[in-house]
C-alpha cells in the first residue's frame, strides 16, 4: 500500500496535492457543497483527520468551509474555482494512474489484489 501510495504521490505533487487530498475532490466533485459529516462518512475518514486534511486544503486555496445556513452546527465544504478548473485534468492523471498499476497484474490477480484489500479495511 505505501508502494501504491508513493506513486500516487509522486505524480500528483505536479498539482501541489496529496492522494487523500484528491480523494476529498473527488468526492467533492461529485457533491460540492456537501456537510462535512458526510463528506467524513463517504470517505470513511474521522473527523479529525479529516479536519486536518481540509486545514491544510483551505491553506492551499482549494477548498472553503461555510456555516450551513439550514443547521448553524453543521459545516459545509466547497471546492474552490480554481481546484474545479484541474479537477478533470487531476481525475484523468488518476485514472491513468489506476490503470497502469492495473497493468502489471494479470485479471486473476488483480481480482485478489482487490479481494485482499476489502478485507483489510472491512470494519
Amino acid at each position: 500500500m505505501r508502494k501504491v501510495n508513493r506513486y500516487y504521490e509522486s505524480k500528483l505533487s505536479k498539482y501541489g496535492i496529496t492522494p487523500s487530498q484528491f480523494y476529498v475532490m473527488s468526492v467533492m466533485w461529485e457533491k460540492d457543497g456537501v456537510k462535512f459529516k458526510d463528506l467524513a462518512k463517504s470517505l470513511e475518514m474521522d473527523g479529525s483527520t479529516l479536519t486536518s486534511i481540509l486545514d491544510r486544503m483551505e491553506r492551499q486555496d482549494l477548498v472553503e468551509r461555510r456555516n450551513d445556513p439550514e443547521d448553524r452546527r453543521s459545516l459545509l465544504v466547497f471546492l474552490k474555482e480554481k481546484t474545479k478548473q484541474n479537477i478533470a485534468e487531476i481525475t484523468c492523471l488518476a485514472e491513468k494512474l489506476d490503470q497502469e498499476i492495473k497493468e502489471r497484474f494479470s485479471e486473476e490477480e488483480f481480482a485478489t489484489f482487490e479481494r485482499v484489500l476489502e478485507k483489510l479495511f472491512q470494519d
